[in-house]
């Protein structure tokens, strides 16, 4: 048989359908004191009125113990739901930052601190404050307990997904209701510290198995669309990707808007584009080549070839 976790019945040692739930039918759970993450104490247990989440599983139960312990085998009442007033320190990810009422609350899965600290790396969702707390201090207030593991806190996910048409690892849909927006969907990383290799602020990776065998539709990496369902879009200018650089000093070595790098075992690229028709490229037709050339834009900075340039003309003809 399976060993026991916590107060619990080895596996198949009841029937299916036997109800095991405890106090206010299951908020109570019971757990080994040796299964608890808990703040330090001199004696190493854990006490009554401590913050705790078990030492193993992602997410990991949270809560508050309900008895102290003399032994690391003794049995440990915890409390996963219920507002307790327990010690939080007000600094998040980026430093000292106040806790304000409404806040979410983590637990340090090593130390069982509470904070705003909410690296999936080392904290847990823990619960929501119903307290103030002065930036960088450390008090007791208010806490709403919430053991909820739908909230997304992983570093890593997996999803394993069944194939057929308009399937997803995630879906996430935003609804705009007009007005302004800075981003639907935003991610912003805040860096410090002195770099000392690649540094990557958004990336996505198709890694295809060595038992994936290709078909002759489109493989694609990456995407970004705009669908227009209501034809509504006569006043609209359409930007369909924009890159930014705004910066306070020239990089020392070069700037590139786009860096392509093609494994040589890989081939050569057909094409630095392609086009579905001549209009996708915005294509006027033309044999003439009596247009005044206006510059030049340096198109591609080749390894082992230098930059190649682009004459620009001021008509089509």
């Amino acid at each position: 048989m399976s060993p026991t976790y916590g107060a619990y019945p080895v596996a198949d040692a009841l029937d299916p359908g036997d109800e095991i739930s405890s106090t206010y039918e299951g908020r109570h759970i019971t757990l080994l004191e040796s299964d608890l993450v808990h703040p330090a104490h001199a004696d190493v247990f854990v006490d009554k009125g401590d913050p705790v989440c078990s030492a193993t599983g992602h997410p990991a139960i949270v809560g508050v113990a309900l008895t102290s312990a003399v032994a690391a085998t003794d049995r440990i009442a915890i409390d996963t739901k219920g507002i307790w007033n327990l010690d939080v320190v007000a600094v998040n990810d980026a430093g000292n930052s106040a806790v304000a009422g409404g806040d979410c609350i983590y637990i340090n899965i090593t130390t069982a601190v509470l904070s705003k600290i909410s690296n999936g790396a080392t904290q847990r969702p823990f619960g929501y404050a119903l307290g103030i707390v002065t930036s960088g201090a450390t008090a007791a207030i208010a806490v709403k307990v919430h053991f909820d593991q739908s909230i997304i806190n992983a570093k890593r996910d997996y999803y394993t997904v069944t194939s057929g048409e308009y399937t997803y690892g995630r879906h996430s849909t935003a609804i705009f209701a007009g007005g302004l927006s800075t981003g639907l969907e935003y991610h912003d990383q805040q860096v410090t510290g002195l770099q000392t290799g690649l540094l990557y602020g958004f990336g996505t990776w198709m890694e295809l198995a060595a038992g994936f065998t290709a078909a002759v539709n489109i493989l694609c990496p990456f995407e970004i669309g705009l669908y227009d369902a209501g034809a509504t879009l006569t006043n609209g200018r359409i930007v369909m990707q924009q890159i930014q650089a705004i910066l306070a000093s020239a990089p020392g070595t070069s700037l590139h808007i786009w860096r392509i790098n093609v494994a040589a075992a890989g081939g050569a690229v057909t094409a630095l584009m392609a086009f579905a028709n001549p209009t996708s490229a915005g294509w006027v037709a033309s044999a003439a080549t009596g247009a005044t050339k206006l510059g030049g834009i340096p198109l591609a900075d080749i390894v082992g070839v230098g930059v190649g340039w682009v004459r620009i003309y001021d008509a089509a003809t």
